[in-house]
């Protein structure tokens, strides 16, 4: 315990109660700072599904108990209603995101809720931080015009991105093929 303390070997009573002490203090003025609104909010990021809206509400209420400021919620890897998604697979998972979503609306009717789409890529990297970034400020308006530039182009991506992924799947599969 002494070590853990920063003591070494010194095992004394009063220099454990004075450490104690000292910790106590910076302990009280963490848990100040973090009971002040103006210095500390904490930001809740989920996605919507089930077991994610029940592990947001117990840490609402946990941070809550604490008087920690929890009043924004960034809800991630949101699949928006746009026009040219033709997979009922893809149909059944927005109807499935838009009832959670809905209940995310339900209980937190007073948060900030900030709804970020799902991307065919990570985000990582400066650069795709910084092109992401406004979406945390500004809301995601999914592309709806069809034939406008902007959606052929993000169509071309997708699709792009799928021929890609389909050719690295074929060429595992006859690597697979020639080994056997």
């Amino acid at each position: 315990m002494t070590r853990m303390f920063g003591m070494d070997d010194d095992f004394g009573e009063d220099a454990i109660l004075g450490k104690l002490e000292s910790m106590k203090t910076v302990i009280e003025r963490v848990n100040k700072q973090f009971k002040d609104p103006d210095l500390t909010t904490f930001v809740c990021v989920c996605i919507p599904e089930f077991l994610s809206l029940y592990e947001t509400e117990r840490l609402v209420q946990e941070l809550t108990k604490f008087e920690i400021d929890t009043h924004n919620i960034i809800i991630n890897q949101v699949l928006f209603d746009e026009e040219d998604v033709e997979s009922k697979l893809l149909r059944a998972r927005m109807r499935m995101q838009q009832k959670y979503l809905d209940q995310f609306y339900m209980l937190y009717d007073d948060f900030h809720i900030t709804k970020l789409p799902l991307l065919p890529q990570e985000v990582t990297g400066v650069e795709a931080l910084q092109s992401f970034s406004p979406q945390f400020v500004t809301p995601y308006q999914p592309s709806t015009i069809k034939g406008s530039v902007e959606e052929l182009e993000r169509r071309v991506s997708n699709l792009s991105q799928m021929l890609k992924d389909a050719e690295e799947e074929l060429e595992r599969l006859r690597k697979g093929k020639q080994k056997a």
